[in-house]
């Protein structure tokens, strides 16, 4: 019998700009690696199961529901994490799972980082341990953060600057003040009078890289200021995003502003806005840049603007970037055919601000990058099985039956299982050991369960039968040009495959897989 081993992956929004261990890709890394090290576990075979951008603080995830689900389903009979954090963070119900669930069901749970396997271990003491060891850590972070934070907000209430970076147009002095910076400050007076005049931003932007003035990027690269870029050109330009960052930044008038954003949860990497009458907001701490009526003005027309509803998480979010300046593209809406629809399309916005660069004007529809995709990986996998294409596919359909065989077993035992505890509910009754209200309220449940297990059965069944008719097709002669493995992309697929896509200068796509190009060897 075919033992499986699920795999899960999860990272939350939370997670994004953590360490590359808490990635998909490191926490796939480090599974794969103690799988190779235990020789036990090598002969299970692994099934993937992954949510990306959910919280662990709940289970209506699709990624954890579809593995509960198979292994209600006796699919499954090893679950390996990370850690018990990326299975959930409520311990309460991790714990259910691991000291009640997967017991019963025969199902052996793995937490690398806990050092913790229900197989060599006993689940309640080893669980227990550890879920209050990491409760313990987890309260001693947050009640340190607050303080820490509570100590930052006396300091900005007494007009300190106490962030890292003085903002652009300023110098910060070792007495936690903030200065006219001599250079940029000029720059910021300017881009205010533009702006005041009515300017638009991309023109605004376009004017300074015209000129080739030093972006706030390119002055901290200068000044070799501790920062992350991933922007592969030398150039780092004036894009609309840094003079409205500027624009509606209320320190240029000498005002001391903290508390802008604040973590998600007390201890968290990351961070989320907070409503602007919650801001620390100190009066003339230092030198006003631009004045306060110029300032008041130029964002008074700004607040006809209407901010952008934030996107789901689209199958190529965040993979695709520019292949000259190494921004990350967003998808946006376009015309689609004749103008008509709801398409969604690729293009770099680099060009707006400057042609110096030589960055792809035209734009690339979503359905195109998708369909190179689905291109390539069918064709690899056609090439992949070319010459034992027929034995592969023929193998793979009596793998299925199979395991279709032993669910149909596994279902029709369950229901003699049901039957028989109906007949010892009935004599219990009749022996006066079961009260009738209790032998009926039983009853309707008995029968539930065996209608419920019997759609199951009969489900698998047309299943199976579907399986047969599969094996006996794939006897025959195939076409690999028929052959269509991957029919739509998807997130999961997109995770599992695509490390990145470059939109070229020329307007051609350069696809980087997460596996050697078959192409290539």
């Amino acid at each position: 019998m075919i033992k499986r081993m699920g795999i899960y992956l999860r990272l939350s929004d939370e997670d994004e700009n953590a360490k590359e261990s808490n990635s998909i890709k490191g926490q796939r890394e480090l599974i794969q690696h103690y799988i190779m090290n235990h020789k036990e576990l090598s002969p299970y075979e692994t099934v993937e199961f992954c949510d990306d951008g959910y919280s662990g603080t709940s289970f209506q995830r699709p990624g954890v529901m579809e593995l509960l689900g198979k292994v209600k389903n006796g699919e499954i009979d090893c679950i390996i994490v990370k850690d018990f954090s990326r299975f959930g963070r409520n311990y309460i119900e991790v714990g259910s799972f691991i000291e009640q669930v997967f017991p019963f069901l025969g199902v052996r749970f793995i937490s690398i980082n806990d050092n913790f396997d229900s197989d060599k271990l006993s689940a309640n003491g080893a669980f227990m341990a550890t879920a209050f060891q990491n409760l313990i850590y987890d309260l001693y972070s947050k009640d340190l953060s607050q303080k820490i934070s509570s100590v930052r907000r006396a300091k900005a209430k007494g007009g300190k600057f106490i962030t890292a970076f003085a903002p652009y147009g300023y110098q910060k002095t070792k007495a936690q003040q903030l200065v006219a910076d001599k250079e940029t400050a000029p720059i910021v007076q300017r881009i205010f009078n533009m702006a005041f005049k009515g300017t638009p931003q991309v023109q605004i932007a376009r004017t300074l890289n015209d000129e080739k003035i030093p972006s706030p990027l390119f002055v901290r690269k200068m000044r070799k200021e501790s920062f992350s870029c991933a922007t592969v050109s030398e150039k780092y330009l004036w894009y609309p995003a840094a003079i409205s960052t500027i624009l509606k930044d209320q320190r240029y008038v000498g005002d001391g502003v903290y508390g802008k954003v604040k973590p998600k949860s007390a201890g968290s990497s990351q961070d989320k806005a907070v409503p602007k009458e919650d801001w620390i907001i100190v009066p003339n701490t230092h030198e006003a840049i631009v004045s306060r009526a110029v300032f008041e003005q130029v964002n008074a027309k700004a607040k006809s603007y209407r901010p952008r509803n934030k996107e789901v998480h689209y199958p190529l979010w965040k993979k695709v970037r520019c292949g000259v300046c190494n921004h990350t593209i967003s998808r946006k809406k376009s015309g689609g055919e004749n103008g008509q629809g709801t398409a969604r399309a690729f293009r770099c916005t680099s060009p707006n601000v400057s042609q110096e660069l030589g960055c792809f004007k035209g734009k690339l529809e979503e359905r195109q990058l998708e369909g190179a995709i689905l291109l390539f990986l069918n064709t690899m996998l056609a090439s992949v099985y070319d010459e034992d294409l027929q034995e592969f596919f023929i193998k793979q359909a009596k793998e299925e039956i199979q395991i279709s065989q032993e669910m149909i077993k596994r279902q029709e035992v369950r229901l003699k299982q049901i039957s028989v505890g109906k007949m010892q509910q009935y004599e219990a009754y009749r022996a006066k050991k079961l009260r009738k209200e209790d032998f009926l309220n039983k009853k309707i449940g008995s029968e539930r369960l065996y209608k419920k297990t019997e759609n199951v059965l009969f489900l698998e069944q047309d299943k199976m039968h579907g399986l047969c008719f599969k094996l006996q097709k794939n006897s025959e002669t195939i076409n690999v040009n028929e052959l269509v493995p991957f029919q739509s992309v998807t997130r999961q697929l997109v995770e599992a495959f695509v490390e990145r896509i470059f939109i070229e200068q020329n307007g051609s796509i350069k696809i980087f897989w997460k596996f050697q190009d078959i192409f290539q060897q």
